[in-house]
């Protein structure tokens, strides 16, 4: 019994898609060629698929959602034709436009293929009158080639006829000349014509010659003379042994200098030892010095001093150079001249006080004891 009832609903089942077919095949379509289906068909078959789903009641839930389902897919489909409608007609008109856009667009491109081939075809037939008349040219610029060279030759002949007649004109004209003045025989008559050529070619060789010398300034305008070439050479050479001279001198003279260097680094070390002694030395000799001193302006003045308190000018004016080393003679004049010039000082005769106050008013105090 559950296998014919299976079987049963298996048949039903085939049915039921078998019925189905068409609808959803219709379904298909209308989403691309609605607009050439009829509408009246697919009516038709949603009333007879309506009434299967009432006849089945065990499947008239699932049979219903299909329907629901396939109703609101075609619902939708309709919605997006409806919407895409006035798109279509927008692109029916723009292809419209393009196409004649594009008829125009080739109608202005024939027109100007046939201008330029008219073009063309006129340029070739002026080519070819050209070409034609340039072969008539050709024809006219021989014949004229021709004609021209026959009229060189015309004035060539013509030009030395000239210049023989010249010449024969010449040599009559000398003979009548020396048959005339006999005397003038060893003078030697000149030919104008051949001066003439001879200038001529004395032009063409100047100018050869300055083209020569153009070239030979752009050329050589940066090269030396041989000659200045080779005595820069020479100096230079004398200037390489004087310096090998001079730098042998400066080695030698550094090497000299490099002993002494050393010597002198080692005498200062040994006069860093000596300093002490040196200086007590020079402090002897210089006491030694101011005694001495001391005793050259007492020996006059004391030998002197048994006799009179003066001094002659001569005694007076070497006291003075032996107490002033540093001055000079005008200033001892000076110093002398001021001496003599005091009311108790004569001429030849120096008071020995005077002497004193000098010394006193120089700062020489060391020196009075002694003078007095």
């Amino acid at each position: 019994m559950s296998q014919h009832f299976r079987n049963l609903n298996y048949r039903c089942y085939v049915f039921v898609l078998l019925l189905f077919l068409p609808y959803y095949t219709n379904i298909f379509l209308s989403e691309k060629v609605l607009t050439y289906l009829n509408l009246l068909w697919l009516q038709v078959y949603r009333d007879v698929f309506g009434c299967f789903i009432k006849e089945f009641k065990t499947y008239q839930p699932l049979l219903s959602g299909i329907k629901k389902e396939y109703e609101n897919t075609l619902a939708y489909l309709q919605d997006q034709i409806r919407e895409l409608e006035p798109l279509r007609s927008h692109l029916r008109l723009v292809t419209e436009e393009c196409d004649r856009k594009i008829q125009a667009r080739w109608a202005e491109e024939q027109a100007e293929i046939g201008a330029l081939k008219r073009e063309k075809q006129q340029l070739q037939r002026h080519i070819e009158a050209m070409r034609e008349k340039e072969k008539a040219m050709e024809a006219v610029v021989d014949c004229l080639q021709s004609q021209l060279s026959q009229q060189y030759l015309q004035y060539r002949e013509e030009r030395d006829a000239r210049k023989l007649l010249i010449w024969k004109l010449n040599d009559l004209t000398r003979g009548s000349v020396k048959e005339e003045h006999p005397a003038d025989d060893n003078i030697e008559a000149k030919d104008p014509v051949g001066l003439q050529l001879a200038l001529k070619v004395c032009r063409e060789d100047l100018t050869k010659a300055q083209v020569e010398l153009n070239r030979m300034k752009a050329e050589y305008w940066d090269v030396v003379p041989r000659r200045n070439w080779d005595t820069l050479e020479q100096t230079h050479r004398q200037n390489l042994l004087q310096l090998k001279t001079l730098q042998g001198d400066f080695d030698q003279l550094k090497r000299e200098y490099d002993t002494l260097l050393e010597l002198h680094k080692s005498g200062s070390m040994q006069n860093k030892t000596q300093d002490p002694i040196t200086v007590q030395m020079d402090e002897s000799v210089s006491q030694g010095q101011s005694q001495t001193q001391s005793r050259n302006l007492k020996d006059p003045i004391d030998l002197d001093a048994p006799e009179s308190s003066t001094l002659t000018v001569q005694e007076f004016r070497a006291a003075l150079r032996t107490a002033f080393p540093l001055k000079s003679d005008q200033e001892i004049d000076e110093l002398v001249a001021s001496a003599q010039s005091e009311p108790d000082n004569s001429n030849d005769t120096i008071s020995s006080q005077r002497l004193h106050s000098l010394l006193a008013e120089s700062g020489v105090a060391a020196l009075h004891p002694a003078l007095e």
